[in-house]
Formats: structure tokens, sequence, C-alpha cells
């Protein structure tokens, strides 16, 4: 698929899901019974300010940040998988042609290898503001639920379950702190007991612990994947010394 039309429907997506949001927003807060209640935790009837719309609009927060995660997964890995750039093996098998048609063959190489080189940069940044996107999701949504049912347990204080009416702000960022290090680090925060914060996931809340699961899941993607782009080298650009060099290299080959 061409990369111009796959940024266009990447748009496209993005726009149709936040025009669905909208308009669940929209009708839940014009109708005589807020319908969002329905699924959702918290008070619904102080107008957009109550907890459930803040709930709401965390979860909003969530998705628009797994669709640019998603985004900068697929022109990451789409640039990944054009195959290598070597242009001497290239070169090789391309002894048996013209110098005018080989030299135009490589030149078109060049222009790929060099307009993947463009998108992967591209995706990388898009694949690291995602990243910061889903984290501040990740404690949005952490902390409006925990706000939500005040009554419940989510989180586990120095391995004691603890109300979420006890959890601050601070202790939520700092949980998130945690997952990240864990995520990033392998999971060397946990074997060693290196922690930033006293908070962890009760697992007697088994969504809110498939929920950090994912998360930390998504973040060792992330810089599993990052990691491979960086190990693939930057295509560079030849002169026409360098051009012609190749060229003498392959005649004297084949004589």
């Amino acid at each position: 698929m061409p990369r111009r039309f796959l940024g266009i429907r990447l748009l496209l997506v993005f726009v149709a899901i936040n025009t669905v949001l909208f308009g669940m927003l929209v009708t839940s807060l014009t109708s005589d019974h807020p319908w969002l209640g329905d699924i959702l935790p918290g008070q619904f009837g102080g107008g957009a300010s109550s907890s459930g719309y803040w709930v709401f609009f965390s979860l909003v927060l969530l998705v628009n940040a797994v669709t640019v995660l998603i985004a900068g997964f697929v022109l990451m890995l789409s640039a990944m998988m054009d195959g290598g750039h070597d242009e001497k093996r290239l070169n090789r098998h391309l002894g048996n042609l013209a110098d005018d048609q080989r030299e135009s063959i490589l030149a078109s190489h060049r222009e790929e290898a060099a307009s993947s080189h463009i998108q992967m940069i591209a995706g990388r940044s898009i694949l690291i503001a995602g990243a910061v996107f889903v984290t501040l999701a990740f404690a949005g949504v952490s902390l409006s639920f925990a706000g939500a049912s005040p009554e419940q347990q989510m989180f586990r204080d120095n391995g004691y379950a603890v109300s979420n009416a006890e959890v601050t702000r601070t202790g939520v960022g700092l949980f998130t702190a945690d997952q990240l290090l864990g995520a990033f680090l392998l999971d060397l925060p946990e074997i060693y007991e290196w922690h930033v914060g006293t908070l962890t996931n009760n697992v007697a809340q088994p969504l809110f612990t498939h929920f950090v699961f994912a998360f930390r899941t998504a973040m060792g993607l992330i810089a599993l994947v990052l990691f491979a782009s960086l190990l693939r080298p930057a295509p560079k650009p030849r002169s026409e010394a360098d051009t012609q060099e190749a060229v003498e290299e392959n005649a004297a080959a084949l004589r």
C-alpha cells in the first residue's frame, strides 16, 4: 500500500473513533437518563464534572492514545518489513544489465530506501508520542476509576489492600512509574525490589489487574520495536564516485 494512502487511512480511523466517542457523550448529556451510567461507574447526575464523566473522559484519552500507538506500530513495522538496503549486494545481482539500466535500478532502490528510512523516523516519533500518551491515559484511567468507586480496593499499599478513597494522585503517579520501569527494565525492579512507590495492583480485582498487564505488555513491545529499529542502519547516500566505483568493480568481476 502506498505510504500516503496508509497515512490517510490511519487519519480517517482516528477521526471516525473520535466522532463516535463525541456522539456517545452528547447523547448521554442530553438524555433524561444518562445512559453512560449503565455501563460506567461513578455519578452522572451533575453534568460533565461528575465522577462518571471523568471516567469517560479518561477512557476517551486511552482510546485515542491506543489509536496513536497502533498508527506508530503500523508505520514502524511497514518500514522494517521493506527489507534490507544493501546496494552492493543488489549491484552484484544486476551484473548482466547495461550500466545505464543498472544505475536506473539502483537509483530507484536508493529512493525506496530513503523513503523507508523517513517513514521509520516518523513511525518512531509517533510511537514515542503514543507511549507518552498511553502512560498519561493509564494514570488517568486508574485515578478516575478509583475516584468513581471509592469503596473498591483496586490497589495494595505495602502489601495490604486499601480502599480507593485512600489512594492519592501522587500514589497513582508513582504506581505508573513503577509499571513503566518494570516494562522497560524487564521486571528487574520486581526482582531486586526497586520501587519508587508503595502501591501495587490488587490481584483480587481482576479487571484492573488485566489492565495493568496490558499496559506493561504494550510498553514492553514499544521498547522492543524501538530497539530493533535502532539496530537497522540508515541508508547512506551514494555519491557519483561511489556509484562509478561499484560499476567498475562489477565490470571487473565479469571479465
